[in-house]
């Protein structure tokens, strides 16, 4: 499915500029396995499995685990923009989205990092 080429392809144009990533089948998947304890920038769908890209931002800020967030889109849609705003998304990307502009928001989203010490 075209979702799961997305999904697979991401973290290979991520890693082709020398980040490490960690990739999640879904959100439950990245809270179970501690994924928001060791992340410095999040980039995540809005359409996911189990909990929507909205609910787990909602999530992390329950359990007090902000950290930048990209979030990508095929929805072009106003409310949506206000909500990802009002979660504090750093950038609504919609599909496709250019290489360029994803590695640029995430160098942005890992300027933000607390310094470390």
């Amino acid at each position: 499915d075209a979702g799961g080429a997305v999904r697979d392809s991401l973290p290979i144009l991520v890693e082709s500029y020398c980040y490490r990533v960690h990739d999640y089948p879904s959100a439950t998947a990245f809270l179970a396995e501690d994924g928001p304890g060791g992340a410095d920038c999040l980039v995540l769908d809005l359409h996911m499995p189990e909990m929507d890209g909205l609910e787990l931002v909602g999530e992390l800020h329950r359990l007090r685990r902000r950290m930048p967030t990209i979030m990508v889109t095929g929805r072009k849609d106003d409310l949506l923009a206000q909500r990802a705003r009002k979660a504090e998304v750093l950038a609504l990307l919609h599909k496709p989205v250019a290489a360029g502009e994803l590695i640029g928001w995430i160098e942005r989203a890992l300027e933000q990092r607390p310094a470390a010490g």
